[in-house]
């Protein structure tokens, strides 16, 4: 998400620059000059808006990441299920190996 809002922003300040350009080679009247305000603060919010997405992201990763991945409980670092889940995962991997 971060990533589109920054290239979306970055779009929209390009489509100001371009719009500026004809509006000085007088291919637009120069009443567009609203528009041009509003296409830079425009940019800039959703620019800024990327940013703090794209900074946002790597924390919000790691809050999910320490969670087990079938009840949801806080868990240790390098571990992908509760122990209750983990025991109940290896009792059903014991069950399939077994009717194979």
């Amino acid at each position: 998400m971060g990533y589109f809002l920054r290239c979306l922003g970055l779009g929209i300040w390009i489509a100001t620059v371009g719009l500026a350009l004809a509006q000085l080679a007088g291919m637009i009247p120069a009443r567009a000059d609203v528009w041009l305000w509003r296409g830079a603060w425009g940019g800039t919010a959703v620019l800024g808006l990327g940013l703090l997405a794209g900074a946002l992201s790597p924390v919000s990763r790691e809050l999910r990441r320490r969670r087990c991945v079938r009840c949801g409980a806080r868990i240790e670092r390098t571990q992908t299920y509760c122990l209750d889940h983990l025991q109940q995962t290896v009792n059903e991997y014991r069950d399939r190996l077994h009717v194979a």
